[in-house]
C-alpha cells in the first residue's frame, strides 16, 4: 500500500474526479477526509471508504471561507493527529466570455476555484511541514491552452498552475512538494451533463472521442492514479510539476 497510514484530505470528494481521488487512495491505505457542500453525499462517501473503521471522515465545508477551512483542518488534525497530503479539487465552471461574465459570477468562480486552493494550501502548511506532505492541486488542459466562453475558469486554472510553481519554490526547504494535475476530458456527472444538452449527444460524444489520439476521455480512475503517483514516495523526488492527463487532446492545440 502505498499511502499506508498518510492523511489526505480531498476537496470536492463527493463525486467526479475528486471521488476518484479519494477512492485510490483509501485502496493504496490512507485515511480520507471528504470534503463538499452536500452532507448526503459527503455522508455516504465517507461511508464507502471505511468511517466505521476509522478510515474516513466527512467535513461539511465552504471552501470560499476560511473560518469553515481552518475548521476542516483543525478537525483532521484532531481526528487523525496529523496532515501528510492535501488535494485541492473542488471548483466550479461557468460557460461564458468575459463579457458576458458578471462582476458577481467571476467573484465566485475565483473563490471557489482559486481563492479555495489558496486558503486550503495557506492553512495546511505549517502541518505539512510537521510530516513533510504535499499539495496536489487539480487544474485543467484549461489552464494550459484556454478554452472558448470561459474568461474566469480559465483564469483560475491558469492561476492554480502558476501558484503551484510559485509554492514549489518557497517550501521546498521544508520538504513539501506541490503538483498540479490538469485533466483534460474526464467522464463525470458534469461531463455526462454537457454531452446530454447538445442537439445529438451521440454525435458530440464521438466527435469529442475522436479529438483525443488514444481514441476516448479518462477516467475518474485514471485521475486518481496520476494523484496516487504525485502524492507517494513515488515521487519524492518531483515538485513544480504540470501533469497532463487528457489522452493526448492537447497536442493538435
Amino acid at each position: 500500500m502505498r499511502l499506508k497510514d498518510k492523511v489526505a484530505i480531498v476537496t470536492g470528494s463527493s463525486k467526479g474526479i475528486g471521488e476518484g481521488i479519494a477512492r485510490v487512495f483509501f485502496r493504496e491505505g490512507a485515511k480520507v477526509v471528504i470534503v463538499c457542500r452536500t452532507e448526503d453525499a459527503g455522508e455516504k462517501m465517507a461511508e464507502k471508504l471505511g468511517a466505521s473503521e476509522g478510515r474516513a471522515i466527512f467535513l461539511k465545508t465552504d471552501v470560499t471561507s476560511s473560518k469553515s477551512i481552518q475548521n476542516m483542518i483543525d478537525t483532521t488534525i484532531k481526528t487523525f493527529g496529523k496532515l501528510d497530503i492535501l488535494v485541492n479539487n473542488a471548483g466550479y465552471h461557468i460557460s461564458k466570455n468575459v463579457e458576458e461574465t458578471s462582476e458577481q459570477e467571476w467573484e465566485f468562480i475565483i473563490n471557489t476555484n482559486l481563492r479555495s486552493t489558496f486558503l486550503c494550501s495557506k492553512y495546511s502548511i505549517q502541518h505539512l511541514r510537521k510530516t513533510k506532505g504535499n499539495i496536489v492541486n487539480i487544474s485543467s488542459m484549461v489552464g494550459l491552452v484556454g478554452q472558448p466562453n470561459a474568461g474566469a475558469y480559465s483564469a483560475t486554472k491558469g492561476g492554480q498552475i502558476a501558484m503551484s510553481k510559485g509554492m514549489a519554490i518557497d517550501f521546498a526547504p521544508d520538504g513539501i512538494r506541490v503538483n498540479v494535475i490538469c485533466p483534460g476530458w474526464i467522464q463525470t456527472p458534469l461531463v455526462d451533463d454537457w454531452f446530454s444538452q447538445q442537439k445529438d449527444p451521440e454525435a458530440a460524444r464521438r466527435y469529442i472521442f475522436g479529438q483525443h489520439p488514444l481514441g476516448r476521455i479518462g477516467t475518474i480512475e485514471e485521475c486518481g492514479e496520476a494523484a496516487l503517483y504525485l502524492a507517494s514516495n513515488d515521487a519524492a523526488f518531483v515538485t513544480g510539476i504540470t501533469l497532463n492527463i487528457d489522452g493526448g487532446v492537447t497536442l493538435g492545440y
